[in-house]
């Protein structure tokens, strides 16, 4: 099924000039950056940036995002905090009109091997790569029963959450065994002294 049969696709606010935090802002930007491959939206320590600019069209719940330059990466719009958010025109925002698909559907398909080969066939060839929105609405992608949709969206997020877990473990060991080397350098050093 075609994207354009699934949902309303417009490109995020147009900033005449670079991006400026304004921290009195009421309206909240998400940007291209604060998308991962994989479909998590995380900030750094002085983020969200905020704005002042008054949007026509804030984001809304269960809207996709979708990262349409120099990368391809797709997010479901859940950010908990309360307020008005916005994206940059960097960022597609498809908002779902067809109730045969689930957003996360969407969203896990985009970020799959197959949806970025797919990406990579409809993307405009310039020096930084990039969808257009004309291009993303003819995109074709499979769209299954609500029932294995969910099914995906479930087996994705076990991966997830085994791939964070893993790495946490990683980490954990990782620190133990440096733990267990400084004790073994500083025996080292005390049996060296005496």
């Amino acid at each position: 099924m075609r994207i354009k049969e699934l949902c309303d696709i417009r490109m995020g606010y147009a900033f005449r000039e670079r991006i400026k935090n304004v921290p009195q802002g009421k309206v909240m930007i998400i940007q291209p950056k604060n998308i991962s491959s994989d479909g998590v939206v995380s900030f750094g320590e002085m983020e969200p940036l905020r704005t002042d600019v008054i949007p026509s069209r804030p984001l809304k719940a269960k809207d996709v995002l979708v990262v349409n330059r120099g990368r391809f990466a797709a997010t479901v719009f859940e950010v908990p905090d309360e307020g008005t958010w916005i994206v940059p025109s960097s960022v597609l925002v498809l908002s779902i009109t067809n109730a045969s698909v689930l957003p996360e559907y969407l969203a896990l398909y985009l970020n799959s091997a197959n949806g970025q080969k797919m990406f990579r066939v409809h993307s405009e060839q310039t020096t930084v790569p990039f969808i257009s929105t004309n291009n993303l609405r003819n995109m074709d992608i499979p769209v299954p029963s609500l029932q294995k949709q969910r099914a995906l969206i479930a087996f994705e997020k076990a991966v997830g959450d085994y791939t964070r877990l893993s790495n946490r473990k990683k980490e954990l060991l990782g620190g133990i065994l440096n733990s267990e080397l400084d004790v073994v350098k500083l025996s080292k050093k005390r049996g060296q002294k005496s």
